[in-house]
């Protein structure tokens, strides 16, 4: 039942952001009849407008998807193997599977598949992998947040919009939750009864119960925590980070290229976009992501001057987010055709997760 109610939440809130996303949308310039490949040009011209895509940006931009699946299965493994050592393969294949089902679950239901399926191997408990993953979410998020002001900060860009306030207070929003989280995570390692103790003074007043239930959940990351790698370890993984970040920028740009937005799309625009959608996936997601991917990539967008809702830049948002969910699939593909991993597992972890909660 809890599942259940967890799926109906996710699609309302796919439901608004589309709404929010696509209600000025001019469907009749996006979907055309007449679309034609002129030499490396894919056109479509439609009445009143349409878009232009250069194919050769497309292929640039999900080379740079690709390479960064790898940089990111890279970024995994020094803060996992103090705990236990895996041979790349073998995280490329939990990974795959896992970043897919992440972003196609609702409310980052696939969150669990990569602690549960490394766990399957036997060299490492759920709860330790739990803590590296956490780590991950910490680095990407502080990282995201603090990249988006940064470069809506030093951006020679129209501030006077809706859209330019609401970025700014989302990343301060995001920048105060992650450094609250790394405060969490600091405290909890190094002492477990006060950590413990902070989460039953805050809970106990609404359910002791509840409060209970949640200082038995943390109590057990905890003690996944004791197990996090050393210093030099976390120096590699946010090192991983840092360049996976900067290269998944270009994918953006590449793709803005191709549609031929580059008269406002700018390598720092492209980093607000990614950004944005990173901020913006703090939000529990719908199914795919759908709706709010495209609300939170063309924010950026807006605030540069851009023509609202052009059907370029429409598509644009449309096509990053099949490019990358075309690349999850890929990568992730291979492995269910094959056998190897078996996608209604990861449905039975999601399954076991509401039940636990």
């Amino acid at each position: 039942m809890r599942l259940a109610l967890k799926w109906i939440l996710s699609i309302g809130i796919g439901a608004v952001f589309i709404w929010l996303a696509s209600r000025e949308w001019p469907v009749e310039q996006l979907v055309c009849q007449d679309v034609r490949l002129q030499g490396v040009d894919l056109i479509c011209d439609a009445e009143g407008g349409g878009w232009r895509l250069t194919l050769p940006w497309f292929v640039a931009a999900f080379t740079v998807l690709c390479s960064v699946h790898f940089l990111r299965v890279l970024r995994w493994r020094p803060l996992l193997e103090p705990i236990a050592h895996h041979d790349f393969w073998t995280l490329n294949r939990v990974c795959a599977l896992s970043f897919m089902a992440l972003f196609i679950f609702p409310l980052r239901l696939g969150e669990l598949a990569r602690p549960y399926l490394i766990a399957s191997h036997g060299k490492v408990r759920k709860s330790a992998a739990l803590g590296t993953v956490a780590m991950e979410r910490v680095m990407d998020g502080l990282m995201m947040a603090l990249l988006l002001f940064g470069v809506l900060v030093s951006l020679p860009v129209d501030r006077d919009t809706a859209s330019y306030y609401s970025l700014r207070a989302g990343s301060a929003i995001a920048a105060a939750v992650f450094l609250g989280a790394l405060g969490l995570l600091v405290l909890a390692h190094h002492n477990k009864a006060l950590a413990i103790r902070w989460i039953h003074r805050l809970a106990a007043p609404v359910s002791r119960p509840l409060a209970d239930r949640i200082a038995g959940m943390v109590e057990r990351f905890i003690d996944g925590l004791k197990a996090l790698p050393s210093a030099r370890n976390i120096f590699f993984a946010v090192l991983w980070t840092i360049l996976y970040w900067l290269i998944n920028g270009f994918a953006y740009w590449f793709l803005a290229l191709g549609f031929g937005l580059g008269e406002w799309v700018s390598l720092p625009v492209a980093y607000a976009m990614m950004a944005a959608v990173a901020v913006g996936m703090m939000i529990p997601n719908p199914p795919g992501n759908v709706g709010s991917f495209w609300y939170f990539l063309l924010l950026p967008l807006y605030v540069t001057g851009a023509p609202d809702q052009g059907a370029g830049a429409v598509a644009f948002a449309l096509a990053v987010w099949a490019l990358m969910l075309a690349q999850y699939l890929v990568f992730a593909g291979y492995f269910l055709v094959t056998g190897k991993i078996n996608l209604g597992r990861i449905w039975r972890i999601q399954v076991q997760r509401a039940v636990e909660e």
